[in-house]
């Protein structure tokens, strides 16, 4: 929910959430005139960027300091807070996808069992339909080639 600075012709100033930015303006809690909504205030300090996810922690033994205690729990109230906002917002949250196959051909754009299964739905065989993949993904890239050759 969007909050809102309002003020109100008597001079009372309020914030308040509001359903939508299409919601009425709310009444004014003092008088109960119609009140107007104020331009946003921009904060001068402050992080808009959201808490860092799992994608950037570290993976290995080395990469936590091998072991360094305090490293890993301050990785892990990092994650912490990561998962709260993204339960507060959902928009915001990490995709996660399975992945079956990401070196060569798959590099730039990863195969996973989801797009796998639907490829062997009809033939049941995941080999022959990982290498359909691979087979669109490699034309997919020689064509992009040929597109990039031919604008040069």
């Amino acid at each position: 929910m969007p909050r809102y600075d309002f003020r109100c012709p008597c001079g009372t100033q309020f914030e308040g959430l509001l359903a939508s930015w299409a919601a009425p303006d709310p009444e004014c809690p003092r008088c109960g005139q119609q009140t107007a909504r104020l331009p946003s205030r921009i904060s001068p300090i402050g992080n808009a960027r959201p808490p860092m996810g799992d994608t950037r922690a570290p993976t290995s033994f080395e990469g936590t300091g091998n072991g360094n205690r305090e490293y890993i729990a301050e990785w892990r109230r990092r994650l912490d807070t990561r998962r709260r906002f993204e339960e507060a917002n959902p928009e915001h949250a990490t995709k996660r996808e399975a992945i079956a196959a990401h070196e060569g051909a798959f590099s730039t754009q990863p195969l996973t069992y989801r797009e796998l299964a639907g490829r062997a739905a009809s033939t049941g065989d995941a080999t022959a339909a990982a290498a359909d993949a691979s087979k669109a993904r490699t034309a997919g890239a020689r064509k992009g080639e040929d597109g990039e050759s031919a604008r040069a």
